[in-house]
């Protein structure tokens, strides 16, 4: 079977910005060898026919129905794969999934088929509520940077007073994050859906314990903020 890429230079040059995003987070150490996923919307990259495309995996159900992911794409790493054997061989470790036209499932379409990361329904479920034309590219990532982890630590969870510190340090870099960065804990009831509704009002979620979420116009951008974020807990673990 040809791969999806394949005569589609549009789509094969925003997956490629997908792979340089996570050998970025590789790289940077924030994915603790196979901690952390990404997606991209690519439904403006898909060719004519992608909706009658055969699928290559059974109808996996959402938790709810979800109008707002009417005829999208998404491409998606696989479930406990590390961020450096996705970046060697994407399109192994990585999917294009198809939502439903009910809305409340997704089935992949290309190039393999993969488990799906535990993320997944987060991530769809705060798309589903982002209604912006200018992110048609959009891309959320959950990695685990571990300066972030004890940052938030030394400072009992309070994201204000992080900010507040972040703003000291590197106000150059707190334009990509500014009032937009919100805790979770994963101890409280439904937080799941907390992180989603979070992330669907375009805050850059931490949950203790668990990592961050963030996410951007374009992969290079939600690769961005996890730097920018990280280096600001850099700076406050140095108090």
């Amino acid at each position: 079977m040809a791969s999806i890429l394949y005569k589609n230079d549009l789509l094969a040059k925003m997956i490629s910005k997908f792979v340089e995003a996570a050998k970025s987070i590789n790289a940077l150490g924030f994915s603790l060898g196979r901690c952390g996923s990404m997606i991209l919307d690519v439904t403006s990259f898909m060719p004519e026919g992608s909706n009658t495309k055969s699928a290559i995996s059974p109808e996996y159900a959402l938790k709810k129905e979800m109008p707002g992911l009417k005829d999208r794409f998404f491409y998606v790493t696989s479930y406990h794969c590390s961020f450096e054997q996705f970046a060697r061989t994407p399109m192994d470790y990585g999917a294009i999934i198809r939502i439903t036209r009910s809305c409340n499932g997704y089935e992949a379409i290309a190039d393999h088929l993969v488990k799906f990361p535990k993320e997944l329904d987060i991530f769809l479920s705060a798309y589903s509520f982002i209604n912006d034309a200018r992110m048609n590219s959009l891309c959320f990532i959950h990695s685990y940077p571990m300066e972030l982890e004890l940052a938030m630590r030394k400072l009992n969870g309070a994201a204000d007073k992080f900010l507040d510190l972040a703003e000291d340090f590197s106000p150059d870099q707190t334009w990509t994050f500014k009032d937009k960065f919100r805790v979770v804990s994963s101890t409280e009831s439904d937080f799941e859906n907390k992180i989603s509704e979070a992330l669907c009002g375009k805050n850059n979620v931490f949950v203790p314990k668990h990592g961050l979420y963030t996410f951007g116009i374009d992969p290079t951008a939600a690769a961005d903020k996890t730097a920018a974020i990280n280096l600001a807990a850099k700076f406050i673990n140095r108090l």
